[in-house]
């Protein structure tokens, strides 16, 4: 009996881990660390943005807007 092996690409094992972080975030945080890393800060400090828009001011805005409408009823 044969065993099964499956083939990952380099590409999926190096991103892999960031998935840990979630769906949105992890592909965020891959591009932070790998840019850094790649010597492309500039594209790296882009996607650091785009994570704390996501991780920090998308909840703080959703909150707000939530307890203005819990509270306007």
């Amino acid at each position: 009996m044969a065993a099964i092996e499956f083939h990952v690409s380099p590409r999926v094992r190096r991103l892999a881990p960031f998935f840990l972080a979630g769906p949105i975030s992890g592909p965020l945080l891959a591009g932070v660390v790998l840019n850094f890393k790649q010597g492309r800060p500039v594209l790296g400090s882009l996607y650091a943005i785009a994570l704390a828009e996501m991780t920090i001011c998308l909840p703080l805005i959703t909150a707000k807007l939530s307890l203005a409408t819990l509270l306007h009823h």
